[in-house]
């Protein structure tokens, strides 16, 4: 029986149903002060609400796919995940330190002071105008250990842009109970992995509650492209000692996020040397929001899966999936398929896993030494 099917599910909401019918049939008989009759009310109430909350669970876990079937679940209580890994396209070392030519942020000689009480312990919020795009949001920044000591006034950083999934918002790559990317970059910086690097994260979620997809829309809706790859690298390029080549510059998303990345990173090569996409996808997956027709230029511009067939960008890439992630599979083994050099793509596919931050959180470490081995700006430090 499915974790996931409807039999399971159905199941679960009559067990449900008739445990409240008994509940009401035996509860005048249940009635008195004796301890016994307590006790009994008691049990009953609490298998009643522990079976509406079973429910609620499993219809969420339908839906969003939190735990794909029972391997999955077993999986998350073990720790134990069948993984395959593999290569497509070109070498992702020679993809990442590739020239490209095109737009790209361009570092300003003198960068403005912090602000005041700001440090590398803790992430500061910025409100950001975009020129390009017209958007004005919200960008948190966490800078790399040791960004304001006097020894390191004249290093300049790499920057990882970190993309949310939907809904949710920019704090969910840096907050401790959540992806913990500051944590866990820290780790990789003193085991001489990775080079310190500043995180940016973006409001992707324009205007909030709308999963835009990260997309620019036609003429009068939000520019999110625009935001996040042009204005976005261009104001942290005037605001902080940070790298402008392609190499030092990475995208890294979840789910919604995860196409996001890969979305600016194959859109934007001179900008990006690489993406991180965890549980993501190559075609944009709206739900009520429609910013274009479907026949559309701008539905053609956003096909991955046909630009990394005919015009692949070189674009290193870590990617991961699941045969069981429905958000995910698809459009991933066909993004897979399609990849052709100068495009360079290193997979981690699970056999049985779903669509969760707890996967997410396990690889993580991984896609840092990745990042560090890959691409030249994040290459550790002697």
């Amino acid at each position: 029986m499915s974790l996931t099917g409807g039999a399971f599910l159905g199941l679960v909401i009559a067990l449900t149903v008739l445990a409240f019918l008994v509940v009401v049939v035996v509860w005048p008989a249940m009635a008195g002060p004796g301890p016994g009759k307590v006790a009994a009310r008691a049990g009953t109430l609490l298998v009643v609400n522990a079976l509406v909350l079973l429910t609620a669970a499993t219809q969420l876990n339908a839906q969003y796919l939190f735990f794909a079937d029972w391997t999955d679940l077993k999986g998350a209580l073990t720790g134990t995940v069948t993984t395959t890994g593999l290569k497509r396209g070109g070498n992702t070392g020679t993809a990442g330190r590739t020239v490209v030519h095109g737009r790209a942020a361009k570092a300003a000689s003198t960068v403005p002071p912090l602000p005041a009480g700001a440090s590398t312990a803790r992430p500061i919020s910025y409100t950001v105008r975009g020129p390009a795009s017209g958007i004005v949001n919200t960008v948190i920044v966490q800078l790399p250990r040791g960004y304001t000591t006097a020894a390191n006034a004249g290093t300049r950083y790499p920057v990882i842009e970190t993309f949310q999934g939907y809904p949710s918002s920019p704090s969910r790559w840096l907050a401790s109970d959540s992806m913990n990317l500051p944590t866990v970059l820290d780790q990789k910086v003193t085991a001489h992995q990775v080079a310190p690097a500043l995180i940016v994260s973006p409001q992707v979620e324009i205007p909030r509650g709308v999963d835009t997809e990260c997309v620019n829309g036609r003429a009068g809706l939000p520019q999110l492209e625009t935001w996040l790859t042009v204005d976005v690298p261009n104001w942290v390029a005037k605001t902080f000692r940070v790298r402008t080549d392609r190499g030092s510059w990475a995208a890294m998303g979840l789910s919604t996020g995860g196409w996001c990345a890969a979305m600016a990173s194959m859109l934007h090569p001179a900008q990006y040397g690489g993406a991180v996409v965890l549980g993501g996808y190559f075609r944009p997956e709206f739900g009520l929001y429609e910013p274009y027709p479907p026949q559309s230029s701008l539905a053609r511009r956003y096909d991955l899966v046909s630009l990394a067939r005919h015009r692949p960008p070189p674009t290193a890439m870590w990617l991961e999936t699941s045969h069981a992630d429905a958000t995910s599979y698809s459009s991933s083994a066909a993004f897979l398929k399609a990849a052709r050099p100068p495009l360079a793509v290193d997979a981690v596919v699970l056999q049985h896993a779903g669509h969760r931050v707890g996967i997410w959180q396990a690889l993580l470490p991984s896609t840092i030494t990745w990042l560090g081995r890959n691409l030249p700006g994040f290459a550790p430090r002697p």
